[in-house]
């Protein structure tokens, strides 16, 4: 017969998720932002314009769309619900149909590509099979099961607040909020495209054994012949040398072994959402513009730009701003919550210690989390 799982065996899943962070420039060879897709976390996706249908490729269809909603797809032999201590029958078996998975799989891991549903039947069934073990042997009457079964339920009340508020705030942007923010904001639609020459910022490891006075003495001469020549390739790269040629003559300067193609080179589709405030003057170059010497954290670089355009008010554009109004309305619900949480609770300060020295003197151990989260974000 058919159970629902646990939430919290998805506790026990990979993460598939990916978090996006504002990147600094990658060094050449760790990827540039051109492979950086445009926000496309939404709750829904908008409908293709009328007429289109029509010219669109058939979606891709996998063998598994083809097994009926009501065949069996898992069969565990042996689990069945049976009076503890008691011998189970002969025929106690467990089975589920790809209806009942599905469900499991809408929710905990929503959109969950065909290959990763093995994993999760996998885990699944081995946690059905710990769960009747469990109860074997009488843990599901101890107080530490209840209490571990309301933590989870407030994890999962959590993030279904979560999801909820996400796909209302998602929903609540207006058309016209929209549209005006694409009018009003035209410098974060601007993305170009660059030709750069990356002078990475390594001490040399004659330095690294030194003592601490000397090696800073040394850290400093380094420093500056590395900007004496960085200026050198600008200059030559201003005078119409090529920048694999620069980019390869940089790293023989600082003993780097790194491929030169022109992929090392080339930086495309870029944003100022890519950037840190040390890059952004190239996001005003225009074609054939060069900019001035740009220092980072992990080198010098030199820029000429190639192309610069202004992204179309689109499909993609609008949903890449109603993502940017959910994301800002998301986290003002939250502060929302933290606020009236704080204003409606007191605490005794003879068990917990006063407000004060618990934000100042507390030290938090490393990957310590309070409230486990039931599953990780998609």
């Amino acid at each position: 017969m058919f159970r629902y799982i646990l939430i919290c065996l998805v506790l026990a899943l990979p993460a598939c998720a990916q978090t996006t962070q504002k990147p600094s420039m990658p060094a050449p060879n760790q990827g540039s932002p051109s492979q950086q897709p445009a926000n496309q976390d939404s709750p829904n996706q908008t409908p293709a314009p009328a007429g289109t249908a029509n010219q669109l490729p058939p979606p891709k269809q996998f063998p598994a769309d083809l097994v009926p909603q009501d065949a069996v797809i898992i069969t565990i032999t042996g689990l069945c619900n049976h009076p503890a201590g008691a011998k189970p029958p002969a025929d106690c078996k467990t089975t589920m149909t790809r209806a009942e998975f599905e469900k499991i799989v809408d929710a905990l891991k929503p959109h969950a590509p065909q290959g990763a549903r093995r994993l999760l039947a996998t885990t699944y069934t081995q946690s059905l099979i710990k769960e009747q073990k469990a109860k074997e042997m009488g843990l599901d009457k101890t107080p530490d099961f209840a209490n571990r079964l309301e933590v989870n339920r407030l994890a999962v009340s959590h993030e279904a607040l979560d999801d909820a508020q996400s796909v209302q705030e998602w929903n609540n942007v207006t058309d016209k909020e929209i549209e005006d923010y694409y009018r009003q904001n035209p410098n974060e639609f601007v993305e170009v495209d660059v030709l750069r020459v990356f002078v990475p910022w390594f001490e040399p490891d004659e330095n690294k054994g030194l003592p601490e006075a000397e090696r800073e003495k040394r850290d400093l001469e380094w420093q500056s012949k590395l900007k004496v020549e960085a200026e050198k390739l600008r200059a030559q790269a201003m005078a119409g040398e090529d920048f694999l040629a620069l980019q390869t003559e940089a790293y023989k300067f600082t003993d780097v072994t790194s491929e030169v193609n022109q992929e090392v080179i080339t930086l495309r589709h870029t944003r100022r959402s890519m950037l840190d405030d040390a890059l952004m003057p190239m996001m005003d170059l225009q074609p054939g513009q060069f900019s001035a010497l740009m220092e980072e954290d992990n080198g010098y670089y030199i820029v000429k730009g190639t192309r610069r355009a202004m992204l179309p008010f689109d499909e993609r554009t609008k949903r890449e701003i109603r993502g940017k109004f959910r994301d800002q309305r998301v986290s003002k619900d939250k502060e929302e919550i933290k606020k009236l949480a704080a204003n409606s609770t007191t605490y005794n300060d003879s068990y917990f210690g006063s407000a004060t020295s618990a934000t100042s003197g507390a030290v938090t151990p490393p990957d310590y989390d309070v409230m486990p989260s039931s599953r990780k974000k998609q």
